[in-house]
């Protein structure tokens, strides 16, 4: 005995190539002729859902590698300077119109770069006239480790065959109420071409303004580099009494200080803060006018490494640690 059959029409289309394809399923009484029916359609609709998915709707591998570039999670501050204003978590040590200016003039990596100018002609005999920084805030009680990057770009019309010593980079003590602040646990500094580190540790409480620390490291790191941007990753653990800090620093990722099992810092409840810029504390200079550049600043804590917090992680330009 015959049954009706019953026609209905489904209609697939194709995102990329706008075109549809309409076919007719006859529903028949007999098993067979629906099982082959079913048997020719089913790998034709297959293969039409698959042609609908175009290149837009998939993950390609430029996708999953700019992903990767995301600031690492243990990254707790970063400044690109890519904003008309300084990032909040600075504190400003600028005294002049000039002092700190974001610009486009030089940059390492995005559009922008922090520029830090100091003149010899503002030093008024206040030590606050011999900076021209932004500081961070003062680190966490119970924090002791942290991970830095940043890039610096010194030109040589203004900073090269400098015969006073000019701090380009420190690490600045925050005393505890009642006590005194010595000379910054660590720096970078330049002097005539040279760059070099110091590093220093007080197993004593700083109880007179600049107290002689109780033991002090200079570490040399070669001949200035100028007229290009450098990078920098500075991993410090500090440890002012025992035998437990580290110093680590690359330059353009070459490890060139290593220090491991150290005494580093000061008997104070927050450990050093950062700070980048000029600090001319001798108030003289060959110069009417001294500038620097920075660019690409990471402050990562105790989980962090040398990948997490490196200038140019995040535009493909970082230089590999060696």
């Amino acid at each position: 005995m015959n049954r009706a059959f019953t026609s209905f029409t489904y209609l697939t289309t194709s995102v990329n190539k706008n075109f549809s394809l309409v076919f007719t399923y006859i529903q028949a009484t007999n098993r067979l002729v629906r099982l082959a029916v079913l048997t020719t359609l089913l790998p034709l609709f297959f293969n039409i859902s698959l042609s609908s998915c175009t290149q837009a709707d998939t993950i390609s591998p430029e996708s999953e590698s700019h992903s990767s570039a995301r600031e690492d999670a243990s990254v707790l501050y970063t400044d690109g300077f890519e904003n008309n204003q300084i990032a909040n978590f600075w504190r400003t040590e600028l005294r002049t119109p000039t002092a700190g200016l974001i610009t486009s003039d030089k940059k390492r990596a995005g559009k922008q770069a922090m520029r830090f100018s100091w003149k010899s002609s503002q030093v008024n005999g206040t030590n606050d006239m011999l900076h021209s920084e932004l500081a961070m805030g003062n680190t966490p009680i119970g924090e002791t480790e942290r991970w830095y990057g940043y890039s610096s770009y010194m030109p040589s019309s203004s900073m090269a065959n400098e015969d006073q010593t000019v701090i380009v980079s420190q690490w600045h003590g925050h005393p505890d109420a009642g006590f005194e602040d010595s000379i910054p646990p660590l720096c970078i500094e330049i002097k005539s071409n040279d760059m070099q580190l110091v590093y220093s540790a007080s197993n004593k409480p700083i109880i007179k303004p600049l107290q002689s620390p109780t033991s002090m490291k200079r570490i040399d790191l070669g001949a200035a580099i100028f007229d290009r941007w450098v990078d920098y990753v500075v991993h410090v653990k500090w440890d002012p009494i025992g035998k437990t800090g580290q110093l680590q620093v690359w330059q353009d990722g070459v490890l060139l200080v290593n220090e491991q099992a150290i005494s580093i810092g000061y008997i104070q409840n927050h450990k050093p803060f950062w700070k980048i810029g000029l600090y001319c504390w001798t108030g003289k200079s060959i110069y009417d006018e001294k500038v620097m550049y920075y660019d690409e600043a990471r402050v990562g804590g105790p989980s962090a490494n040398y990948d997490a917090v490196k200038p140019g992680r995040n535009d493909n330009s970082a230089k590999d640690q060696r």
